[in-house]
């Protein structure tokens, strides 16, 4: 038999290629980024042809100020005398709208025919000259208007050196942007394990090829195709992410963009602890699948959503980073590849704390990635029969 003479290294990477296929479909994948762009064109075109400022629009006025020659140059203003007959003459597009003043309440009514998209620009312009016409007539001195136009903040100042006082948000943003790509990918291998093992126990696919290769490798091959699965969802996602914002603040909004918000030093560890807690969480839910038999009546399905409550956890946690509990999850490989990341942003660690959290973590991998291939060896010569916990757990150190 000649699969009998291939590594076992050899056959982990043929069934991971084989599960990445799987589930990897490349041309689904360039028709979705092609319906992707499909919508961005189409937002685009509504967008680009909603306000035409090429144009010129004409709006009659009973007000005199000044400051109506400080707006957009696309709206031209002219003086009436009866401002209520231009209102009734608007259907005869005479004036594309028309702006009345009320010089008792002194506030302004912008009155048009149709509902359009410069009709916006025009009133946020025309509040913000209003803003500026109110401080101007106050004779305000350049301390004074500061004082006013600019916020007041509470600073926070913590004692523990080692709190970061002055916290550098793109860490926060950083750590907490990987966790939610890593709650994307979570679903992903959850939904993609469950059905892929529990269907092949079901058709007996799985009977037939343990006589080529040992149960080691067959869940060895499944969780390097599921990780390789789960780190293509989170840097698609990151993709479509990127480009949506590229799409809607370069393009539609016309305004440079900035990715100020993202910590490059501390992302390489941020996205290592994220494989990590990718290749523990698939390496529980495939031992919680292999003892499922049928996954329509199991009460274990429910199991595989744990590897979920380390994310959930993590969010809890920002608000004590240095507590006990917050130090012990953090090297605690079922939740450090979650709560780690969120430590790192708010606390100055040394390195030997992240790293001896990371080694912990792929040690849990490599065990428990042994203990998945015992229970799915023992729901192989159990079919038709479903393994209790207990056994499931006896089984992991036989």
């Amino acid at each position: 038999m000649k699969n009998k003479n291939v590594s076992s290294k050899e056959q982990v990477w043929t069934v991971a290629k084989w599960e990445f296929l799987h589930f990897f479909k490349l041309k689904q994948e360039i028709i979705s980024k092609l319906i992707m762009l499909l919508i961005a064109a189409i937002i685009y075109f509504f967008a680009a042809s909603g306000a035409d400022f090429d144009k010129q629009y004409t709006l009659a006025t009973n007000a005199e100020q000044p400051f109506l020659n400080k707006i957009n140059p696309a709206f031209k203003f002219e003086h009436v005398e009866n401002i209520n007959n231009a209102i009734n003459k608007l259907d005869q597009d005479e004036f594309d709208g028309v702006l009345k003043y009320n010089e008792q309440t002194t506030n302004y009514t912008l009155v048009t025919l149709e509902k359009d998209l410069w009709q916006t620009t025009l009133s946020s312009q025309l509040n913000a000259l209003m803003k500026q016409q109110q401080l101007d007539a106050l004779d305000l001195n350049q301390a004074q208007y500061d004082s006013l136009t600019n916020s007041k903040t509470i600073e926070h100042q913590i004692l523990d050196e080692l709190i970061k006082n002055q916290a550098d948000k793109s860490q926060t943003y950083t750590a907490f942007g990987v966790l939610i790509l890593l709650f994307v990918a979570m679903f992903g291998i959850f939904g993609q394990l469950f059905v892929s093992i529990t269907g092949e126990k079901q058709n007996r696919v799985t009977e037939q090829l343990m006589a080529t290769m040992t149960p080691q490798t067959w869940i060895d091959g499944k969780l390097t195709g599921q990780i390789l699965l789960a780190v293509k969802t989170m840097f698609g996602t990151l993709l479509s992410v990127v480009l949506s914002m590229l799409f809607f603040t370069v393009i539609i909004k016309q305004q440079p963009i900035s990715l100020d918000f993202v910590n490059w030093s501390m992302l390489p560890w941020f996205i290592a602890f994220a494989i990590s807690g990718l290749a523990i969480c698939a390496a529980f839910m495939a031992a919680v699948a292999a003892g499922i038999d049928d996954p329509n009546h199991s009460s274990k399905s429910a199991l595989m959503m744990l590897p979920i409550a380390p994310i959930a956890i993590a969010f809890f946690m920002m608000d004590a980073p240095n507590s006990s509990l917050s130090i012990a999850l953090s090297y605690l490989p079922f939740t450090a590849f979650a709560v780690m990341p969120v430590r790192m942003s708010l606390v100055d660690l040394p390195f030997w704390q992240p790293f001896l959290s990371f080694i912990l973590s792929v040690g849990c991998f490599y065990y428990l990635r042994i203990f998945a291939a015992r229970i799915f060896k023992m729901g192989m010569n159990m079919y038709g029969k479903e393994p209790s916990l207990k056994a499931m757990w006896l089984a992991i150190f036989k």
